[in-house]
């Protein structure tokens, strides 16, 4: 799937028009979640088996799952300002002078030097947790992400607390050294509390593996006080976004790797997805690569969010699919990088009713990555099966040898 065949310039709205992209009153916003929810469930019904994706099985669960996703997207839009400011404005300029830098750097011609193997890092801290009931450690280290050249003063992405990595740790105390699961969480999330919401206490108490939790840029204790910036409408600030998440993970990866030989198996869902798929492109060692619900490419998923709710005006209001960003979002994406982790021993699980991260994103990866095991959960991003998510993950780590026991 090329991003590249959508990528026709958008013509911005002429000077004077009302924005196509202006919030209605809240009560209209919420009074259309319920038609949108029954019109994508419908549409989710039958499915594509062009590409793969099987029909969304119709029950009252499936459509509940939809109608909660759409009350996400419905919920961030009313959180913002009255009229959605955040999604409009011209962004190809700064994105056109990204990429004239990064050319001129040859990162173009090899978009792999945006993402160096990082050290395991020298110095880390170590401290002891409870949340909730649940004791952990807190491993924490300096990035080793370096900003290229020329695109630091085309985004706000640098503060202090984005500059320390975290991650939280629950490992066994007993029976000597264990393999490790790296999981990745998705947006909004970051805090010790989705220790509870991803699984990881399956893969620690049943798998018998030791579990590091990696928090990503701008999100839990390294996000900033005013907004979640990434992902976002700043396309720049998106590719610095990918560009650290992977930094990062490869150098927890190396950490841990700098404490044993044993397997390593990395899972992500939703935007830890994409890291996890991203960081499958440059670790042949890895034991597995789990990508779950995963984005594959940000531009996308923003154009298609706003196109289905206020059409192509709206659309060419926000510039998401001008040339530049969508290039921009191509070298943040894993469909433009080779996934050196052997075949067997990746793996895909997808939600067919998916109105966040449609299935189709899910599918390019599946297409990308030679067809490897993939599941497919009747449900939607937010709400789906998640025994069948958690056991679908238990198992392909299993099957890949990281288990304890």
């Amino acid at each position: 799937m090329s991003v590249m065949a959508d990528g026709a310039a958008a013509v911005p709205p002429s000077a004077g028009t009302a924005s196509a992209v202006a919030l209605q009153p809240w009560w209209y916003e919420l009074g259309k979640v319920v038609p949108r929810a029954v019109g994508f469930t419908a549409k989710a019904t039958r499915g594509r088996a062009d590409l793969g994706i099987p029909r969304l099985a119709p029950n009252p669960l499936a459509w509940a799952s939809i109608a909660m996703d759409e009350m996400a997207i419905t919920s961030a839009y009313l959180m913002t300002r009255r009229r959605a400011d955040a999604l409009i404005g011209d962004r190809t300029a700064a994105a056109e002078t990204a990429l004239a830098r990064l050319d001129a750097a040859g990162y173009l011609e090899d978009p792999g030097l945006l993402y160096p193997a990082p050290a395991a890092p020298d110095t880390v801290r170590l401290s002891r947790r409870n949340r909730g009931g649940i004791a952990f450690e807190q491993v924490s280290f300096d990035s080793a992400h370096a900003v290229p050249a020329g695109l630091a003063e085309l985004t706000e992405w640098q503060h202090i607390s984005n500059d320390r990595v975290h991650a939280y740790l629950l490992r066994h105390e007993a029976g000597g050294a264990r393999p490790w699961a790296v999981v990745i969480h998705g947006h909004r999330m970051g805090e010790a509390r989705d220790i509870r919401f991803l699984g990881s206490r399956p893969l620690h108490r049943d798998l018998g593996v030791n579990v590091a939790h990696l928090v990503l840029p701008m999100h839990g204790p390294r996000g900033r006080v005013d907004a979640h910036a990434f992902p976002g409408a700043d396309p720049v600030a998106n590719l610095l976004g990918v560009t650290q998440s992977v930094s990062d993970a490869r150098a927890l990866i190396a950490w841990i790797r700098s404490e044993t030989h044993l397997p390593i198996g990395v899972f992500g869902i939703s935007l830890g997805g994409l890291v996890a798929s991203m960081t499958a492109a440059f670790e042949p060692d890895l034991g597995c690569v789990v990508a779950g619900i995963p984005l594959t490419n940000i531009a996308m998923m923003l154009a298609m969010t706003v196109r289905s709710r206020w059409g192509e005006e709206a659309l060419a209001e926000t510039h998401f699919l001008d040339p530049a960003p969508v290039e921009l979002s191509r070298l943040a994406s894993p469909l433009s990088f080779p996934a050196v982790v052997p075949h067997d021993r990746r793996y895909i699980y997808g939600a067919v009713g998916d109105r966040l991260v449609t299935a189709r994103q899910a599918e390019a990866l599946w297409q990308h990555w030679e067809q490897p095991t993939v599941k497919w959960l009747h449900g939607g991003h937010i709400l789906n099966n998640v025994k069948a998510s958690r056991r679908f993950v238990t198992r392909a780590f299993a099957a890949s040898g990281i288990t304890g026991r």
